[in-house]
């Protein structure tokens, strides 16, 4: 693969993720593929025509073997008792698996049928940085069977994880079809045909069964649907829209849009992590600005958690307009909303600090009665560093400004200020986390520092230079399956200890949180400082007390009731009067 990997561009439908569709006339040959295709997958298989008979070999036969330069090699080839195996070879480095049952248990003989591998591997875009063993949970192979052309392909095999070396490209250069590149172990049968897409969804080609419809469920910004298809009668299936370096997405915003009235149930696919998925409560709004929680209809969890789907009863005017969303969407309208409204506010400016990689505006907004300088205290609260389902936390900022503005005598003793989005090309497109570079902004705030954290980190170095202190910082996420709302302390490392002066003042700022906004510290835990995050960059370069607030989509304590509540839009303003309340205990006392 090209070393000039473009990790995104707008995708509609699944031919527009097609690498090649190659006849073949003659085995063995050599197939080429695209040199920068978008996205570190693929979905590959080979169609054939051949007795039962010559699925067994007295030696192995190859299917397909890839032809790279420094990337790694791998190949699919038919055991000689019939198994599916992958190997792949990269340097020193090895990974192999072989299908639990042989291809001859699920496929005719009788007739043409399909053998292929999907292989993604995330780690693979980040393999020459420090992040690749944490890319690699996103890393699986899977060996794929179909008893015909129109057929489902069926997954007999796979592994994934750490198992399977970072530095092994999946889409390779070239494909050698049914023989190794010398001409050796070659396939018996007939290979008719080499199909290979860039992405490692294979249940997008469940066959020619379904009938496509892109105008029901039309591509928004920010989001969409990506291949919907009428599966019954009443019945649309879709996958989220793929985001910047998977073709796979575990967040979910469509658009509902269904002029022929017939639309009745809703299924979607999104991909299920387990652990604090993304993915496990969703919203639904007319106009796109106010949400209220909906519940499936149905839902459907694989043994291993990847086939994960939901399904939703619709009502007439839902399907004729509406939104559904697995987080109520702060993205780009309503940040250019809260912009205009906040520039109109007083005591309140807007300003542009930055650009994206794609040349996108990013904004601070500063609330505060004096001017930058040592006299007023400095509050830092940024938000939007991943997707417009983590970046809902965005939410607070309206309510928070507007709670400021009723307490003078807090903006004459400190100075705040609020970064809606930090990833606004990522907000954009729908994107799960990273930028336009492929990589995660909340891990380049020290090193390989992106155009968006150099937003950030030059408006601050801008307040520092007038004497202004950065005494408080909070970075917000959101979306989580989190047993309530999670407040991350500063924890210590070998990278950096947190001292006794900076863990007494955490504990007194923590005790206020849990006090007035209802961070509970049971339901947090330390995140150990590194040389990474936005929280290591607010506490090691300003000394700020820092903290990264997981919002919970699932739940959140309420602190007047004591008790935990099912999320609502309500838990925006709860957490808005208490960030304010525990400013003004901590900063101010009268």
């Amino acid at each position: 693969m090209s070393d000039t990997y473009r990790p995104f561009r707008n995708i509609e439908t699944v031919d527009d993720l097609l690498l090649v569709r190659h006849a073949c006339e003659g085995s063995p040959c050599l197939v080429q593929l695209p040199q920068q295709p978008y996205y570190a997958e693929i979905c590959a298989w080979v169609n054939v025509q051949c007795p039962e008979e010559t699925l067994f070999s007295s030696t192995e036969q190859v299917l397909l073997c890839t032809a790279n330069e420094g990337d790694g090699d791998w190949r699919l080839v038919l055991t000689p008792h019939g198994y599916l195996r992958f190997e792949g070879t990269v340097a020193d480095e090895r990974v192999e698996c072989v299908s639990p049952v042989p291809a001859s248990a699920v496929v005719d003989a009788k007739q043409q049928f399909r053998l292929g591998v999907s292989f993604v591997s995330y780690a693979w875009l980040q393999r020459n940085t420090a992040h690749w063993s944490e890319a690699a949970s996103y890393s699986r192979i899977r060996l794929l069977a179909s008893p015909g052309p129109s057929a489902p392909l069926s997954e007999i095999g796979g592994i994934s994880g750490q198992k399977i070396p970072a530095r092994l490209a999946p889409v390779p250069r070239g494909v050698h079809v049914g023989a190794m590149a010398d001409g050796s172990q070659p396939f018996n049968g007939q290979i008719t045909e080499l199909i290979a897409y860039n992405t490692s969804l294979s249940a997008l080609f469940d066959g020619g069964a379904f009938r496509g419809d892109g105008q029901v469920l039309p591509v928004i910004p920010g989001g969409g649907a990506f291949e919907p298809r009428w599966v019954e009668e009443r019945t649309i299936e879709a996958f989220p829209r793929p985001e910047f370096t998977q073709t796979a997405s575990y967040w979910v915003f469509l658009r509902i849009a269904d002029s022929t009235h017939r639309l009745r149930r809703l299924r979607v696919r999104p991909v299920w992590r387990g652990g604090t998925n993304m993915t496990p409560t969703f919203f639904w709004s007319e106009d796109g600005d106010r949400w209220r929680r909906i519940v499936p209809h149905r839902v459907w969890m694989g043994e291993d958690g990847e086939d994960f789907r939901v399904e939703f009863e619709l009502t007439e005017r839902m399907a004729t307009n509406g939104f559904l969303a697995s987080a109520p969407v702060f993205g780009e309208e309503q940040r250019l909303q809260l912009l205009r409204w906040a520039a109109e506010q007083e005591h309140t400016t807007v300003e542009q600090i930055g650009e994206s990689v794609q040349g996108r505006p990013i904004h601070a907004i500063r609330v505060g009665m004096k001017q930058d300088g040592p006299d007023t205290k400095g509050v830092v609260v940024i938000c939007g560093q991943h997707s417009p389902l983590e970046m809902m936390g965005a939410h607070v900022i309206e309510p928070v400004i507007r709670r400021l503005l009723w307490q003078p005598e807090l903006l004459e003793s400190c100075t705040f200020c609020f970064v809606p989005t930090v990833n606004v090309d990522c907000a954009h497109y729908g994107g799960n986390g990273m930028n336009a570079n492929g990589l995660n902004t909340n891990r380049q705030w020290f090193e390989d520092i992106q155009p968006e954290n150099a937003a950030v980190i030059n408006y601050l170095d801008g307040l520092t230079a007038k004497g202004q202190s950065i005494e408080f910082a909070m970075d917000i996420h959101a979306g989580g399956t989190f047993k309530n709302h999670v407040l991350m302390t500063m924890g210590s490392s070998e990278v950096c200890q947190v001292g006794e002066e900076a863990q007494a003042r955490q504990e007194q700022w923590a005790s206020l949180l849990e006090g007035h906004a209802g961070l509970r510290q049971e339901d947090g835990w330390p995140l150990a400082q590194q040389r990474l995050r936005a929280t290591d960059y607010f506490h090691q370069t300003h000394g700020a007390t820092a903290f990264c607030l997981e919002m919970s989509s699932c739940s959140y304590f309420d602190p007047q009731t004591q008790r935990t509540k099912g999320f609502d839009m309500m838990a925006f303003d709860l957490l808005a009067d208490g960030l304010v309340s525990a400013w003004q205990e901590g900063f101010y006392q009268p």
